[in-house]
């Protein structure tokens, strides 16, 4: 038997029932105290890269064997790289003087800094902890010589890039207390807020 030979409304009904069923759960943001001003005015955040267990909108948990297995919780309610890249982004929005924006480039002039984030492990673990683990990267152009008009002969000033290349590890763990999906969405808010503050204060540097 084919789709097309079902009923339109029992068709639709099943589709419904599918969709309507599943529980979704958000990643938040959450209020912090920290504020910096960023080296540079405008930066990039290019789209956070996660581990294959991560990516996938089903909850991913760590069972006691330490295997990693997609859960019957629910999922998350939004694509989970792009979820994770729009909370840092927002994040750092709040925290420091630069504007913030993800991949694609939203605004005319070309960003001044590009931040790269590659997550090696994102999990609820078998110790009741949320781990992020990984390493970022920053960094910006370094800005064309400037030349003397009046003095030709004089060698360029040369300028430092505004934001230095950086290359950092972080290795993140928030615990919590019940192996829910409410309390793991609440972790992971809580890993990534902790994560954005470490960056915050990298730009700043």
């Amino acid at each position: 038997m084919t789709f097309r030979s079902l009923p339109a409304a029992l068709l639709l009904a099943a589709l419904a029932a599918c969709g309507d069923s599943t529980p979704q759960y958000l990643v938040e943001t959450r209020p912090t105290d920290v504020q910096v001003r960023a080296r540079v005015s405008t930066l990039l955040v290019r789209t956070v890269s996660l581990p294959t267990y991560a990516a996938d909108q089903k909850i991913a948990v760590q069972t006691e064997s330490g295997s990693v297995q997609a859960t019957d919780f629910g999922l998350w309610a939004d694509e989970p790289e792009r979820a994770t890249t729009l909370s840092i982004t927002r994040n750092l929005n709040t925290m420091t003087s630069a504007k913030v924006a993800p991949e694609p480039w939203p605004l005319p002039e070309p960003a001044q800094g590009v931040l790269d984030i590659r997550i090696e492990t994102f999990i609820a673990t078998k110790d009741n902890t949320f781990r992020a683990a990984g390493q970022y990267f920053m960094g910006s152009v370094t800005p064309d010589p400037i030349e003397d008009p009046d003095d030709p002969d004089k060698p360029p000033r040369v300028l430092s890039a505004p934001l230095p290349d950086k290359a950092k590890l972080f290795d993140i763990v928030i615990p919590f207390s019940a192996r829910t999906p409410a309390a793991i969405a609440a972790a992971q808010t809580a890993a990534l807020s902790q994560l954005s503050e470490q960056i915050a204060r990298d730009l700043a540097r």
